[in-house]
């Protein structure tokens, strides 16, 4: 087992970097939130089932901080996700 444990450990970084390289929506997303309703719109649109859950989590973590503005903006994209 330990005999293969450095090259699993080191498919398994490979894997999840390439992973998280596929998707840089998240930190995308948020300064679209920032930034405006509209560009937030054209990113939400791209994203997955998988990918807006992660979203969701993220941005629930957040909310307490968030500025009004940007939490409006969230509640929004949250009902076109729950409406389509």
């Amino acid at each position: 087992m330990w005999k293969y444990h450095k090259n699993t450990m080191i498919s398994r970084i490979k894997a999840g970097k390439a992973q998280a390289a596929a998707f840089p929506v998240d930190l995308e997303m948020i300064k679209a939130i920032q930034t405006g309703s509209r560009e937030a719109l054209k990113i939400f649109k791209r994203l997955t089932e998988k990918q807006f859950l992660k979203l969701k989590k993220l941005m629930n973590a957040l909310e307490p901080i968030l500025p009004e503005e940007t939490k409006t903006i969230w509640k929004f994209l949250e009902t076109v996700h729950e409406v389509l």
